[in-house]
């Protein structure tokens, strides 16, 4: 179990790595308002972006459940822990953006690619559950 939450804690500080880090501060976009930073229109996204923040949150989907039963015990439990840790990031991005001026964007897409991603890996670990009893037994 110590593990599985060492692993888990590097997993975290990886996103944040990427998500959060590095902070670059001041006229990295020019002089644009931060209210311009903030994309609300779902599903209006370069797919790559798209791809690659539903890969990032998978391991979210598998580790959590590992670590605390209870929280991956249904999709939807875990689905709202997902959007909790994916609404934390893109909160942060947008108060580095306001105070530091830091020009990451707010992408609602990043919010729906989380948590499809974490769902899909409580998906993939229920799978693989399923079929290490099915073998076992």
């Amino acid at each position: 179990m110590l593990r599985l939450r060492l692993l888990f804690l590097a997993y975290a500080a990886g996103v944040l790595a990427v998500t959060v880090v590095p902070v670059r501060a001041f006229d990295y976009w020019g002089h644009v308002p931060w209210q311009a930073m903030i994309r609300w229109v779902p599903f209006v996204v370069d797919p790559l972006s798209m791809i690659l923040n539903v890969v990032m949150f998978v391991p979210f989907g598998v580790l959590v459940p590992l670590i605390w039963r209870r929280a991956g015990a249904t999709a939807a439990r875990l689905g709202w822990l997902a959007l909790g840790a994916s609404l934390s990031i893109e909160l942060t991005q947008l108060l580095l953006d306001i105070t530091l001026g830091s020009r990451r964007t707010v992408d609602i897409n990043d919010l729906i690619a989380n948590t499809g991603g974490a769902l899909i890996g409580w998906w993939v670990l229920r799978l693989a559950r399923r079929e290490s009893k099915a073998l076992a037994g």
